[in-house]
């Protein structure tokens, strides 16, 4: 197998998996005007209430200010809208995860099984995109590339790295991961992509605090290749049934 194909294989497709959360106790309807769960900077425009027509004010919240009844997302390309988030690569998971969970809590189906069939579909609208922008936020990668296309840019399917130097890097760490015969080096192996891993994330951070969008862009397109060896190393790991 040449090394352009090994690699080609090693770079996979970033998909956005979404997953339910069903918190124990659901929080009521009524407590939407009380948390402050949306974001508050959407761009001011007349939008009315679907159900009483009212000019909503408040397009942050979940529910109509004066009928109390469900509305659509005024936000859904800008995941760190959804979650009043600043726009930057370095957030706060346990932030991000409280207000997933209160939003979630919000729109749990129980709290719609007796509502009309738009206020359910409306419901189940925003849960789906609450769990798509916080399964793409959570993680990294997801979350670089997502804020990348924030800024504009975009990167291919087929965009590869072009350093042959880091594509050799890459190509024996993998060698490393097959011919692990070990518990303890299939760990070691672990701690040091997770490592390469970190580093990375840091220097984007910087270029994107810095608004260097082209270097964000070549420094994901790496964490790709990084991300990929640690989907491999943690599939063998689950596979042999090795604790940490």
């Amino acid at each position: 197998m040449s090394l352009r194909t090994f690699l080609f294989r090693q770079l996979p497709r970033t998909i956005y998996h979404t997953q339910k959360y069903s918190p124990h106790v659901p929080l009521l309807q009524s407590e939407a005007h009380n948390l402050n769960l949306c974001p508050r900077r959407f761009n001011h425009k007349a939008i009315k209430c679907w159900q009483c027509g009212i000019e909503r004010k408040n397009l942050g919240e979940l529910f109509c200010e004066q009928c109390n009844y469900i509305q659509s997302p005024p936000e859904k390309d800008n995941y760190f809208k959804i979650f009043e988030l600043e726009e930057k690569f370095s957030i706060d998971p346990k932030q991000l995860t409280s207000k997933y969970r209160q939003m979630q809590g919000l729109l749990h189906p129980d709290k719609f099984s007796n509502k009309s069939d738009t206020e359910k579909d409306i419901s189940a609208e925003f849960s789906s995109l609450v769990n798509k922008a916080y399964n793409t936020l959570q993680t990294p990668l997801k979350r670089a590339i997502h804020l990348l296309h924030l800024k504009g840019a975009v990167i291919d399917e087929d965009q590869r790295v072009e350093d042959p130097e880091f594509l050799m890097e890459i190509m024996e760490l993998n060698e490393e991961v097959e011919n692990a015969d070990s518990d303890e080096k299939l760990k070691k192996l672990k701690l040091k992509n997770d490592s390469e891993l970190s580093k990375i994330a840091n220097e984007i951070n910087k270029c994107f605090e810095t608004g260097e969008i082209n270097k964000a862009k070549e420094n994901i397109i790496k964490m790709k290749y990084f991300n990929s060896v640690s989907v491999h190393i943690n599939n063998l790991i689950r596979e042999k049934g090795i604790t940490e």
